[in-house]
């Protein structure tokens, strides 16, 4: 009996106790611009999200989280997290957010050639609404490691993807093949068929006039296996 007028008194005085609230819209701006780089503005529309949500009655607490990709942008989903004291409750709540995306990217000052060097004098660095783009624009620091895949047109976008690294040799230039075996390895040189890109399989031929194929390394040697 003693037991039940307990029960029943926490169950009133758990009644009585308002109900945890939410305040969303300031703290759903607030996890996208946590997100900004020098590189990248991000705005959140938080004209859709309510202003709050009333949580469970045992719920203590709550958190908000981003359950989005590496690059935020278009539409996303915040999820709220409601959790009870002792943190055995748990329920969550997805809100749907539109996020702005801005970032400096590389802008061709005039035409760039298939396989020219990139020269940071012939790119400007312009602020560009990237929603939707999947693909990195390079590092502003990084542009001169690379070399164009295809042509560029003057006033163009300098997308990652139309990039390549500079090659460490290229074809007919002496390089170093290294083979390995069950714990044996050589060393030979060699004369490159196609332009080495760290990372890339490439054609070589071995001294003995073999045309072998293997993985560019960024020290400029060729690995066989």
């Amino acid at each position: 009996m003693i037991a039940s007028v307990a029960s029943l008194f926490a169950a009133v005085a758990a009644a009585a106790s308002p109900l945890l609230e939410a305040k969303l819209r300031g703290r759903v701006a607030a996890l996208y611009e946590r997100l900004e780089t020098p590189a990248l503005r991000l705005e959140a529309d938080t004209s859709r999200v309510p202003a709050t949500l009333t949580g469970p009655a045992w719920a203590s607490r709550w958190s908000l989280e981003r359950d989005g990709g590496t690059r935020p942008g278009g539409t996303e989903t915040a999820t709220l997290v409601w959790k009870s004291e002792d943190g055995g409750r748990v329920r969550r709540d997805w809100i749907q957010v539109r996020v702005r995306r801005d970032e400096r990217v590389p802008v061709a000052r005039g035409r760039l050639q298939r396989g020219e060097r990139l020269d940071s004098s012939r790119l400007s660095w312009e602020w560009r609404r990237t929603d939707g783009m999947r693909v990195l624009p390079p590092a502003i620091d990084s542009v001169d490691k690379f070399r164009t895949r295809t042509g560029i047109s003057p006033g163009q976008v300098v997308w990652r993807s139309q990039l390549e690294r500079l090659p460490v040799f290229l074809a007919g230039e002496p390089v170093r093949i290294l083979a390995g075996n069950r714990g044996a390895s050589a060393s030979v040189e060699g004369t490159a068929i196609d332009d080495g890109i760290p990372g890339s399989t490439v054609r070589i031929r071995s001294p003995f006039g073999k045309t072998l194929v293997g993985t560019t390394e960024s020290d400029g040697s060729v690995i066989v296996r």
